[in-house]
């Protein structure tokens, strides 16, 4: 997987490219590092080139989610397309997520 970060403003934008899953956990693990030096207001993570998620990856997810809160921030989920749109939609993600 691969992840890019861009801050304009207070706004931290976050792409994903590539599977969410048990095999990207540790990646995922440091982008929750990576997140709690950088301050911004919200947090708009990109899944449009995200073709699949697990419950490993759905749950690193709620993990980058929590770090988000507890610095202050607001996450929020775009571009969630196929498999991944229709996981959020089967687990009732949009009480957990914000999702645009």
């Amino acid at each position: 997987m691969n992840i890019s970060i861009a801050h304009t403003n207070d706004i931290l934008t976050v792409s994903l490219d590539g599977v969410l899953d048990y095999t990207t956990s540790n990646q995922m693990e440091s982008l929750i590092t990576d997140l709690k030096v950088i301050k911004a207001a919200r947090v708009v993570v990109d899944l449009a080139k995200v073709p699949r998620v697990d419950s490993v990856g759905l749950g690193m997810l709620h993990l980058v989610k929590d770090s988000i809160i507890d610095n202050g921030a607001r996450m929020v989920l775009k571009g969630a397309v196929g498999n991944v749109q229709r996981l959020f939609q089967l687990t009732d993600s949009s009480q957990s997520f914000d999702i645009e």
